[in-house]
């Protein structure tokens, strides 16, 4: 019977199990990722993270990012500053982290009490979303009632973003999935759903590609920054509201700045 440590954490409630190989290389398999990220029989996280040595001298670290069903994930926004926090807290004399991820390199910052990462260029060419065939991603035609088309982005990872007058009452079960899995995209997407505030304020909620719904997603907070500054109706600086507080993006020269809180829940291990 082997025991693996872990360490449970979270960014605004998108939480996560956090296994650090670069002392003990554990084999990482479907049984295990299912079983720790299981709400009723495991420790229970949107996504399992694993940080790995890298033998590249000038990056801190490397991240490999899996679903609950297993599948990996390229990117991960609010998983990788709950990374950094790990890794600032281990070398309080750093000010900056380079870890690479699926979706490439992600610098980190220490920003008083938060973390912000940038989560590197934002594209909307349709084949690194990516889409099935070439069409306008600032327009989708995926038609929801009282909200607008779809804006597809690529942020190391694909979404769709849609804007409308009010979100609360939007059906996530029911929606979320089918955009998902929507002929579109062949990758598959993860859907925002968004209301302005106003010019430097939304609120947002969100379904993850091969999880369901989250109460917090970086990337997507991104995404949602990025498509409503595209389409006029937000500016480049903004607070993406979300159910446990706020994520602030910063659109730089096509790159998004995320800054937000990550907090340790608790450390666990499990015996295999």
């Amino acid at each position: 019977m082997q025991k693996i440590e872990f360490i449970k954490m979270h960014g605004l409630g998108n939480d996560f199990v956090i296994i650090d190989k670069r002392l003990n290389n554990i084999e990482i398999n479907e049984n295990l990722i299912q079983k720790l990220s299981d709400r009723r029989s495991g420790a229970g996280c949107d996504q399992l993270i694993t940080i790995n040595n890298s033998s590249d001298k000038n990056l801190d670290a490397s991240i490999d990012i899996f679903n609950p069903g297993g599948d990996r994930a390229e990117a991960c926004g609010n998983g990788t500053r709950c990374v950094a926090k790990i890794l600032f807290d281990e070398n309080n004399e750093k000010e900056k982290l380079k870890i690479l991820s699926d979706a490439g390199v992600l610098i980190a910052q220490k920003n008083q009490k938060n973390i912000s990462i940038n989560m590197g260029k934002i594209t909307t060419d349709w084949k690194a979303i990516p889409l099935v065939h070439e069409m306008d991603s600032l327009n989708i035609p995926i038609q929801i009632d009282g909200f607008s088309k779809g804006i597809a982005v690529n942020v190391g990872n694909p979404h769709v973003v849609f804007f409308g007058n009010s979100i609360s009452d939007i059906n996530l079960n029911k929606l979320g999935p089918k955009i998902e899995q929507h002929e579109f995209f062949p990758n598959k997407t993860n859907v925002e759903f968004i209301e302005i505030i106003n010019s430097k304020k939304i609120k947002m909620k969100v379904w993850e590609r091969g999880v369901g719904i989250t109460l917090a997603c970086g990337s997507g907070a991104c995404a949602a920054v990025y498509a409503g500054w595209k389409k006029n109706l937000i500016e480049n600086n903004v607070e993406v509201q979300l159910e446990k507080g706020s994520l602030y993006i910063n659109i730089i020269d096509e790159e998004a700045i995320m800054t937000g809180p990550a907090e340790i829940s608790y450390n666990g291990f499990i015996l295999l």
